[in-house]
């Protein structure tokens, strides 16, 4: 049932006096968990967001003695940075502007009591393009107390915090390689950033931090110019990309002695990537590295297609096979004729667009056709 007004603004004056710093622990608790509940709703949480009071409030706890009361706030946090209105409101409050980024700088402190909570309201806010452009010019201008430098060293210390996990900065990264100036920082060919990532590919312990490094990867691989170094031995990501794709299979020798070494001869027990978002977003970035005409030749130079095509044979998971087909085909075609090299800097008519689409749609649709009558 939806409240009138003056009935929000009873009830949120009523919560507010419960929720003031000086409140004895056991009343802010027992007003937490009320506003926690409260956040289990769409409605709930528009009217918790609607004013700043309440947000501000919930803010302030986080930082509360008691763990409980703290560890509370965040969780309303976490609930209320779900909506899109809301986690825009917490990046742009007029009284504290900075607090996103305050919130992450908690984080990046080994003693950090309730850092996964805390970096999960970071990946929420950040999830939408807006938000996560602000949180990128505040981390890159020159007296932030944040560094890009800081948080990948941190993503890539599995035991940095004794009281978390941490999982979830993989996350927040990936949201941050949306914003063009975060990914040039990440490929800054003197700080060696982007080659801390690369072994997290196959990082077994988390999907949370592994999907998070790979959607950070395909990302950077949208910087074009950026191509030909990304697939040179001073990075080396091709490997990387196609490891978590290659399953057991054996090749003769010609074939097997194109692929790069990591991928040659791999046991018998070698397991492919087991979520299937998250090979589609491997696909998604090699994809993104054929649109280079030097990117492409070189992934077909290291027999990439061999390892797509007996992906492609395994895939069960409909987006996931039709993302590997079309990276296939396009390996397999002839090259464009002069000056339709870069594929990135095509021009498609808006009819063909719709074509393509359509023709996707339909092969979507046979692959999903085709994986239900499998599984019956």
């Amino acid at each position: 049932m939806s409240l009138d007004q003056a009935t929000k603004q009873r009830v949120e004056k009523e919560l507010l006096s419960f929720l003031e710093k000086d409140a004895r622990g056991e009343v802010k608790l027992i007003a937490l968990r009320s506003v926690l509940e409260t956040t289990g709703t769409k409605e709930g949480r528009d009217f918790i967001g609607e004013g700043g009071k309440l947000l501000s409030a919930v803010i302030d706890l986080t930082l509360d003695p008691h763990e409980s009361v703290s560890r509370d706030a965040y969780f309303c946090l976490i609930n209320l940075s779900t909506e899109d209105t809301i986690a825009w409101k917490f990046m742009n409050m007029p009284e504290r502007p900075t607090v996103v980024l305050d919130i992450l700088h908690r984080v990046l402190k080994p003693d950090c009591k309730h850092a996964d909570e805390a970096i999960s309201f970071v990946a929420n806010v950040t999830r939408l393009p807006g938000c996560a452009k602000q949180l990128a010019h505040q981390i890159l201008a020159s007296d932030s107390k944040v560094t890009l430098d800081g948080i990948v060293n941190i993503l890539c210390q599995v035991n940095f915090n004794k009281n978390a996990t941490m999982h979830y900065i993989g996350p927040v990264l990936s949201n941050l390689t949306q914003v063009s100036d975060i990914r040039k920082v990440i490929m800054d060919k003197q700080r060696c950033i982007i080659q801390k990532l690369l072994p997290f590919t196959e990082f077994k312990e988390s999907l949370i931090r592994r999907g998070g490094i790979v959607g950070a990867l395909k990302n950077c691989c949208f910087e074009y110019d950026h191509h030909s170094w990304l697939l040179s031995e001073e990075v080396d990501i091709l490997p990387h990309l196609l490891l978590p794709l290659a399953g057991s299979e054996e090749y003769d020798e010609e074939d097997m002695e194109k692929l790069p070494v990591d991928l040659q001869y791999l046991p018998p027990e070698k397991q492919r990537e087991e979520d299937p978002d998250l090979r589609l977003t491997l696909i998604e970035a090699i994809t993104q590295l054929c649109a280079t005409r030097q990117g492409r030749l070189t992934i077909k130079e290291k027999n990439a297609y061999l390892i797509l095509r007996e992906l492609h044979k395994w895939e069960k998971d409909p987006r996931s096979k039709l993302g590997c087909q079309k990276l296939c085909e396009m390996l397999i075609s002839d090259e464009p004729e002069v000056g339709m090299e870069d594929l990135h800097k095509v021009t498609v008519p808006d009819e063909l667009v719709e074509k393509f689409d359509k023709m996707d749609a339909e092969m979507l649709k046979d692959f999903e056709e085709d994986a239900a009558n499998k599984a019956v």
